[in-house]
């Protein structure tokens, strides 16, 4: 016979159940918070109207600048381009400074592909009263072809605008102050490239202030410095109203291909911080960058940064500021710490002492044991791989299920920071079902240190290896390391060790949270699987509650996690199914294809096919690559044979073939038909190359050989011009074989109207043909 509970047993159940379900909701509501208070440092100031004093930065004031200019896309070359450029020089003869037009032929290798164009530059000097080293403040005000640029770099050029308006209004400051609106950044930092080599007032710079945006919204932070920016890290933090910036990220910026305008001048030996915002990253480079989708809040970030830096910089001396490097980011809102680069690794030292000791303290406590701890350290690396694949094989299913919203789940911040919040919780509850198998064979501290130990290796290698991003671990383990010391003196599943576990984790929830967070901005959930590793670290400090708070089951906590998880991503999905909206547009773009070699055509979309682009490709769609057909560019795309316009290729005539011993030299004019903006040219053949100049300049070839697998390529945006003279040397005995193209930002023939709800990168038309000597 079943022995029955008796009501003394139930009632003891019953408390078990309710403390369990307390301190649940206690942990719960201790990590949540923290998470909130994380999270405050991502806001942007309040809007400064046009009504407030003139000595203050407002957004309104520098939006009304953007009213006029960012109404139209306005690239390199462009006729847009040059009344854009006339209204910004007039804007600044306004204000009392006296611009500058920088005209140059300006060429730069990539690294794969040279980028070659005649840029204009507007460049403008506020004297100071006893100048050490000029400030200069820089913007690019050219856009991509198929937006208007308001964020891109609009906000950067109307904050320049009214911050110049606001200089104005005091008393002049002792270091210069000079304006660069450089030109052709989108096309390879051209602008900047040719201001650093011919611009003589390059020697006077002390520091740049450089303003970007990736998206149209968010706060902007600054997220690259020069090298040895001890000094200037420590004023920015003392100027700065509202200052965001992680040393970690800046780490994982250098990682990345991203150029700016601040790379070519950190590469010419000048000190700089770089500054942008970017959430809504959909809008990045595409139609909708524009007036009514800009966020105000960001201008006025940009802003408060710009006024509030010149004016604390111009007076200091900025002769001799070099001060090592520093560790930096912020941890209660715009608070921020600070620490030189010099105590990393007596830091990192003094946690491995502290691990150590921690090892020492338990092994006497009889708590934990060397074999005990090696098992916790494999099941940490299990957890480890298993968040990576759940991030994987997640994100993976849901892009095959809506392979045609993949574009809007990458870029729209909404629905990737709710993949973010579903994902985690997946992850946590993975992490409370190891553990919790785990804990029958293991003890709960040999499995909390098995995983710290983790941790330590990361902040070893981080420490030598990526210095400025060793914070992220070094003081979520230091405070860790000191719970579990506590923990060895409490009673087991007590209150007192779940709150101590739960209180010693608010390091890393606070300093990881808008770490993960910005790296979801930035790269989009395309990192799923590793931003789950970094949920896992964080979910290595919560082992004694994951394996053993018992809520009624010992599988409810993880089953509660696991479906929280899962009906977010369900809902979010759902949600992302009815779209696309006005609210939340889909990239939509078609280009046009013509081989005057085989005499056919083919439209390209880059994207799913949908209701606009299902205009243009009606039969017979293939999903391939442009390089199938023109193999300049390398899309992966949908595509169709389309109908022959009256379009020609790029008129190619030989000025002169000259061959003096081993080597020959082909001078060329190439020359667009249809008023292209741009004309690229591609290797073909093997060719060793000696010189390569572009309209009389020459190109600082990183290699001289080039083959068909590794071709050289150039584009030169040919502007109203229509041509560009191409001399090449190359070895006598090499037969020489090129494809030549141009590139118009418009398209032969429009086809219907694109609905509201899309936006685009902008439609192109490609025109291509082969030449042989």
């Amino acid at each position: 016979m079943a022995h029955l509970p008796s009501s003394d047993t139930k009632q003891i159940i019953d408390e078990n159940t309710k403390r369990s379900v307390l301190i649940f909701i206690s942990v719960i509501a201790i990590i949540l918070g923290t998470i909130f208070v994380s999270l405050l440092q991502l806001q942007s100031p309040k809007v400064v109207p046009a009504s407030d004093a003139t000595t203050l930065f407002s957004a309104d004031r520098a939006f009304s600048y953007l009213e006029d200019f960012a109404v139209a896309p306005h690239p390199l070359g462009s006729k847009e381009h040059d009344r854009v450029r006339d209204y910004l020089v007039e804007v600044l003869e306004e204000l009392g400074v006296n611009p500058e037009i920088q005209k140059a032929n300006s060429l730069h290798d990539t690294g794969s592909w040279i980028a070659g164009g005649t840029i204009e530059n507007i460049v403008a000097k506020i004297e100071g009263t006893n100048s050490s080293k000029a400030i200069m403040l820089v913007a690019h005000y050219d856009s991509v072809p198929g937006g208007p640029g308001v964020s891109d770099d609009g906000a950067g050029v109307s904050a320049i605008l009214e911050t110049v308006r606001a200089l104005k209004e005091m008393k002049s400051l002792e270091n210069d102050v000079i304006i660069l609106l450089t030109d052709g950044e989108e096309n390879g930092m051209l602008g900047a490239k040719a201001f650093v080599e011919e611009h003589p007032l390059v020697e006077d710079i002390g520091l740049v202030l450089n303003f970007e945006a990736r998206g149209n919204e968010g706060p902007s932070f600054m997220f690259e410095t020069s090298d040895q920016n001890g000094w200037f890290v420590k004023e920015f933090v003392e100027a700065a109203p509202t200052p965001v910036a992680h040393s970690f990220i800046y780490n994982l910026y250098k990682l990345m291909p991203n150029d700016t305008d601040l790379t070519v001048f950190k590469a010419a030996g000048l000190n700089g911080l770089n500054f942008a915002f970017g959430e809504g990253l959909g809008h990045y480079h595409t139609t909708s960058d524009n007036l009514q989708e800009l966020s105000k809040e960001s201008l006025q970030h940009h802003g408060e940064y710009m006024l509030s830096l010149v004016r604390h910089f111009g007076k200091l001396d900025l002769t001799e500021p070099s001060d090592g490097n520093q560790i930096f980011f912020n941890i209660f809102g715009s608070k921020m710490i600070t620490y030189s680069e010099q105590l990393v690794i007596p830091i990192m030292v003094l946690t491995v002492i502290l691990f150590v000791i921690t090892i020492i303290h338990g092994y006497r406590r009889k708590k934990l044991s060397v074999l005990g701890m090696l098992a916790g350290l494999l099941v940490m690396i299990g957890g480890i791989i298993g968040s990576f694949l759940i991030g994987l094989s997640l994100w993976k299913l849901l892009t095959a299920i809506l392979h045609e919203k993949v574009w809007m789940m990458g870029t729209d911040i909404t629905f990737g920071t709710t993949y973010l919040i579903a994902f985690s919780l997946i992850v946590f509850a993975f992490l409370s079902f190891l553990y919790t198998i785990a804990n029958k064979k293991i003890k709960i501290e040999n499995l909390t240190m098995g995983a710290l130990l983790i941790w330590l290796i990361l902040l070893v290698v981080t420490s030598f290896l990526l210095s400025a991003g060793s914070y992220v671990f070094a003081w979520p383990l230091l405070f860790g390391l000191i719970g579990v010391n506590i923990l060895f003196r409490s009673e087991e599943n007590s209150w007192k060790s779940y709150l101590v576990t739960a209180g010693f984790s608010v390091p890393a929830f606070l300093i990881l949270t808008p770490v993960i967070y910005l790296i979801q901005m930035l790269v989009t959930m395309n990192l799923a699987s590793a931003l789950m590793v970094m949920v896992s670290l964080v979910g290595a400090l919560l082992i004694p509650i994951l394996s053993t708070l018992k809520i009624k089951t010992k599988w409810m906590m993880s089953s509660i996690l696991l479906a929280a998880g899962l009906l977010i991503i369900v809902t979010n999905t759902l949600n992302i199914n009815n779209k696309p909206t006005t609210e939340h547009q889909k990239a939509s773009d078609i280009s046009y294809f013509m081989v005057e070699d085989t005499n056919k055509a083919y439209w390209v979309a880059r994207h799913a096919v949908d209701d606009y682009t299902s205009n243009y490709l009606q039969e017979n769609v293939i999903e391939g690559n442009t390089s199938e057909f023109f193999p300049i560019l390398n899309w992966d795309v949908n595509y169709s044979e389309a109908d022959l316009y009256d379009l020609k290729a790029p008129t190619v005539t030989v000025i002169s073939d000259e061959v003096q011993g081993e080597k020959r030299t082909i001078e060329y004019q190439l020359k667009t038909n249809r008023q292209a903006e741009e004309i690229f040219m591609q290797s073909l053949s093997k060719m060793n190359i000696s010189t390569l100049l572009l309209n009389g300049k020459e190109i600082k070839l990183d290699k001289n050989e080039f083959t068909k697998q590794q071709p050289l390529l150039f584009t030169y945006v040919v502007g109203q011009s229509g041509e560009v003279n191409v001399n090449v040397t190359v070895d006598a005995n090499e037969s020489i074989e090129w494809i030549v193209a141009d590139l118009a930002y418009n398209i032969p023939e429009i086809k219907g109207e694109r609905p509201p709800e899309y936006s685009t990168y902008g439609e192109n038309s490609f025109v291509m043909k082969k030449i042989r000597d």
